[in-house]
């Protein structure tokens, strides 16, 4: 940002201690630069130059709330169906001879498929608010694979229904 362009009273996105935070300019000091209000902890802080604001904060009022889906509060229950549903989905893999039974880790998924995607992780676009759950899901398979779950079996009608379902 440039000298120019900062108004006292504006709210900036500024790097303070290493992290971004929203800051309103106070007043100007003496020898160049301005003094602000750190919005998150209430204290008074000294701009020395323009180079530290990143751009101005947009207004609270057009600022969005983020909601979090799935962060690290997520249920067991939202958990234990999508870890069903990537279980059905292997199995249906399986029954379909894109996976082979002798998968021993999930991470060995990997050379036959995009394992990421088991659960309906790629139906929606990539949040990374979700990543903590989706970790939660592929650690839980891939005990259940350890576990010997891919030697499971599926009747044949189970098999049918679940690869119908699949787009492959």
């Amino acid at each position: 940002m440039q000298k120019r362009n900062v108004k006292v009273g504006s709210t900036y996105i500024v790097k303070v201690s290493g992290t971004l935070a929203r800051v309103r300019i106070t007043r100007e000091h003496d020898r160049g630069g301005w003094y602000g209000i750190n919005l998150a902890t209430g204290r008074e802080i000294r701009i020395r130059t323009a180079a530290r604001l990143r751009s101005e904060a947009a207004p609270a009022e057009s600022r969005k709330p983020v909601r979090n889906p799935r962060g690290p509060d997520f249920t067991a229950d939202e958990l234990h169906a999508v870890v069903e549903r990537a279980k059905s989905e292997i199995l249906a893999h399986v029954a379909a001879g894109i996976v082979p039974r002798t998968c021993a880790s999930f991470s060995e998924l990997h050379d036959y498929v995009d394992a990421n995607g088991y659960g309906g992780a790629f139906e929606r676009p990539f949040d990374n608010n979700e990543t903590d759950f989706w970790n939660a899901v592929q650690d839980t398979v891939d005990r259940w694979i350890k576990a010997g779950g891919l030697r499971g079996t599926l009747t044949e009608d189970e098999a049918r229904r679940i690869v119908d379902e699949i787009e492959f």
